[in-house]
């Protein structure tokens, strides 16, 4: 490896100890470095023969963080495939999300967050504003009213 070379590498090291990185995220933080496509390339190839860049670990990482975040795994997928990751690598990571993914218990854990006391039961702008809320965060409408009306989960029954 030459001086440029070494010194993307490191810099690209850096930014994968802070989180899972695809390659087009690093190819694009290194680009904005300055560094020459040249060396990004050589340097992307090196990463992934060291085993510290890995499509499938971003994938992965990816989707956990935005099921986390309450959303449903097609909309983490559509998020990730924003990102520029590599598709088979996220399909991989989709397929083993959704058989793990239940939409109802998702949906009623977001919910028992934002409406611990379940006050959308008597406002029903603020019922809609929930709907509306869950609705972006992937859920599909029948999931959604068969939760939001659902009486005996709204106390704390974890």
């Amino acid at each position: 490896m030459n001086k440029d070379e070494l010194a993307a590498y490191h810099a690209a090291i850096r930014f994968l100890t802070l989180r899972e990185h695809c390659a087009v995220e690093l190819r694009r933080k290194l680009a904005d470095r300055a560094y020459a496509t040249g060396v990004i390339e050589v340097v992307l190839a090196r990463l992934v023969d060291d085993g510290y860049l890995s499509e499938s670990r971003f994938a992965e990482s990816f989707l956990r963080s935005r099921l986390r975040k309450g959303e449903t795994p097609r909309v983490a997928a559509m998020k990730a495939r924003q990102k520029g990751v590599d598709e088979a690598a996220l399909q991989l990571a989709l397929d083993e999300a959704e058989a793990s993914f239940d939409s109802d218990q998702a949906c009623r854990s977001i919910l028992k967050r934002r409406d611990p006391q379940g006050l959308r039961h008597g406002d029903e702008r603020l019922w809609q504003k929930h709907a509306r809320f869950l609705q972006n965060k992937g859920f599909d409408a029948a999931t959604i009213v068969r939760v939001m009306n659902d009486d005996k989960h709204d106390q704390f029954d974890d």
